[in-house]
């Protein structure tokens, strides 16, 4: 049959005492007759000291005297007291940490109170800000959209001005135009009845032209000539073995240089006279023109 092992509280509960009385009791008897009582052994991950049957056999001799007994009471109710003592004094901790719990809770509460009135102080402040800020921006939109019809209103008074400047000025070129156009079909009226005048002019003019054209032929044909006489003269003066005498020479190229000068004068004359005629001629021509743009 094994061991029944017992520990301190365990016995001190089976007898109805307390454990601090059952140690001191253990305590005083070891001293008083120098016993070793209780072993070390590990329960529940714990060291705590275990009696043996023997052991617990001899306690409880201890505790059945009258003597015993009264001390046990004695110790037993000292003990209750300090029990009660602890248990007042952990009621008041439990109090005291109930109370500062509550103190801190109320402490926190109101901090939490002030900070969610800060934050609403906060939120009403920006919403004011924001409030005015649109105030300011719906104001500013406001002249900004005035100053704009302002700016068109005027841009549109300017462009009508010059809109009606500008058909005053096609009105006076119109009246102009209409103006010259009576002034031409006039003109034409009496333009028309001088046809056969104009024809003959134009024929005139055309024969003008003719005789002048033939000029400037003849005086092309007039320069080819000087040039190759210029030209022979001056091969025939180039040096020779049987040319005749120097003097001689140069007095046959001046009387050649004096005969085409004679020619070249003749035919300036001729060109004079007829550019005398030219101004009748072109005064004709501008008229005939005149007339035929304008028809």
């Amino acid at each position: 049959m094994s061991e029944e092992l017992k520990t301190i509280k365990e016995l001190a509960d089976e007898l109805g005492i307390s454990k601090k009385y059952l140690q001191n009791k253990i305590s005083y008897e070891k001293k008083k007759q120098n016993l070793s009582i209780g072993n070390w052994k590990k329960i529940s991950g714990k060291n705590t000291i275990v009696l043996s049957d023997k052991e617990q056999t001899l306690i409880k001799s201890w505790l059945n005297s009258l003597e015993d007994k009264q001390e046990d009471k004695a110790d037993s109710l000292e003990d209750k007291q300090e029990d009660k003592a602890d248990s007042l004094e952990d009621k008041q901790e439990d109090k005291a940490d109930s109370l500062e719990d509550k103190q801190e809770d109320k402490a926190d509460s109101l901090e939490d109170k002030q900070e969610d009135k800060a934050d609403s102080l906060e939120d009403k402040q920006e919403d004011k800000a924001d409030s005015l800020e649109d105030k300011q921006e719906d104001k500013a939109d406001s002249l900004e959209d005035k100053q704009e019809d302002k700016a068109d209103s005027l841009e549109d008074k300017q462009e009508d001005k010059a809109d009606s400047l500008e058909d005053k000025q096609e009105d006076k070129e119109k009246s102009y135009l209409k103006e010259r156009i009576s002034v031409l079909e006039k003109f034409l009226d009496k333009e028309q009845t001088s046809n056969s005048e104009l024809k003959k002019i134009i024929q005139q003019t055309q024969n003008l032209l003719d005789q002048q054209q033939r000029l400037a032929l003849q005086d092309k044909k007039l320069l080819e000539e000087y040039k190759s006489e210029i030209n022979e003269l001056k091969a025939l003066k180039m040096p020779r073995e049987d040319m005749k005498d120097g003097s001689s020479i140069r007095g046959e190229a001046q009387e050649e240089i004096e005969r085409l000068k004679a020619q070249l004068k003749l035919s300036e004359e001729e060109r004079n006279k007829a550019k005398e005629k030219e101004p009748v001629k072109a005064e004709s021509k501008k008229w005939w023109h005149f007339g035929r743009n304008v028809k």
